[in-house]
């Protein structure tokens, strides 16, 4: 068996740890950004936001053109190939006659050309069909000349188009990366909007409690009967901050569910404690003290600070914090689940004594 000793040193041990634990829990309480510090972070991320869609449509409207100038680009480069196409069997074309007319004014070789020649009637004549052939030959060869320039600029206006082409192509993946990433960031910002969003309704909700708990706009009444002798009473009015709102809110929830009538006697407990000489005199000692409340180390308190109490538990929580308790149960210290037998006043599924 383990000795007395050695008993006394493990629940020490056992004091320590909860200790630190409670510590580190508290600190992530109060270290809740407040309602003005969510209202410029949710305010600078949706100017990104609107900024990032800003350049989004731009960029969009850049890439359409881009696109629009591609498709026109490939049609001209087609066109171009159809032309050089053209062009080339033009050449051809006029090649092959040059080819036919020389091979038949030369057909035969000298004596073809001095029949030609001799045939003449006179040195005029001889003249003139000396010119004309000579006028052939240098038509064709203007001809082919032409026809190659003709060629060559359309080469060059291809190879243009085809670069042009290239360069847009290049310019449209550059875009489309940004337009990317732009889809990334605004996904980013939206999501990181909308958490700063859903944080900052949680924040304005325990404010506004904490202030009408603070000006006592509440009448001392939640709810009605259930049935059990209860209703509402007046008690002292706490004195608590935005962090006190949100954990008496977020434990009461934890307790009792949506049972209205079981958060206020819940929450009449817990500020029971608070002004008994028997318990730790803040809403955070009571709540965090050790071996007491089981969402504590259960992990169901955390998930509820973490998304934020339902405005019922916080209009609960802001009525008791303002004097408002349950009448059946103004001089519990403890409560515990109807399920576990315990005699006491039963609310709400917890019987409390």
């Amino acid at each position: 068996m383990i000795s007395r000793k050695k008993k006394r040193i493990l629940r020490s041990v056992f004091s320590i740890c909860c200790a630190v634990t409670i510590a580190s829990m508290n600190t992530s309480v109060y270290a809740a950004p407040s309602s003005k510090e969510l209202e410029s972070k949710t305010s600078q991320l949706q100017g990104e936001l609107n900024s990032l869609n800003s350049e989004l449509a731009s960029l969009s409207n850049e890439l359409d053109t881009t696109s629009s100038q591609i498709e026109t680009l490939a049609a001209d480069v087609e066109k171009a190939k159809l032309d050089l196409a053209a062009a080339q069997l033009n050449e051809q074309a006029q090649y092959d006659s040059m080819k036919t007319r020389i091979k038949f004014m030369y057909e035969g070789g000298s004596i073809s050309l001095l029949e030609v020649l001799f045939s003449s009637e006179n040195m005029t004549d001889f003249l003139n069909k000396a010119e004309y052939v000579t006028s052939i030959s240098e038509y064709d060869r203007s001809m082919l000349d032409e026809l190659r320039t003709i060629r060559d600029d359309i080469e060059q206006k291809q190879i243009g188009l085809e670069e042009q082409q290239e360069e847009l192509s290049e310019l449209k993946e550059e875009l489309t990366e940004k337009q990317e990433t732009l889809n990334s960031k605004i996904s980013s910002t939206s999501g990181q909007l909308a958490d700063y969003s859903a944080q900052l309704e949680r924040a304005k909700a325990a404010e506004a409690a904490l202030a009408a708990a603070q000006n006592n706009k509440v009448s001392g009444s939640v709810g009605g009967n259930d049935g059990n002798g209860g209703g509402s009473s007046t008690g002292p009015v706490i004195e608590a901050n935005t962090s006190d709102v949100a954990l008496l809110a977020a434990i009461i929830q934890c307790e009792a569910g949506g049972n209205t009538e079981g958060m206020l006697a819940v929450a009449t407990v817990i500020l029971n404690r608070v002004s008994s000489p028997l318990f730790p005199n803040s809403i955070s000692g009571v709540v965090y003290q050790s071996g007491q409340f089981s969402p504590t180390w259960n992990g169901s308190l955390n998930n509820v600070l973490a998304n934020g109490a339902t405005q019922s538990a916080y209009s609960v929580a802001q009525a008791a914090l303002g004097g408002s308790r349950h009448s059946a149960v103004s001089g519990c210290l403890y409560f515990n689940a109807a399920w576990t037998g315990k005699p006491g006043i039963n609310v709400g599924g917890n019987v409390f004594w």
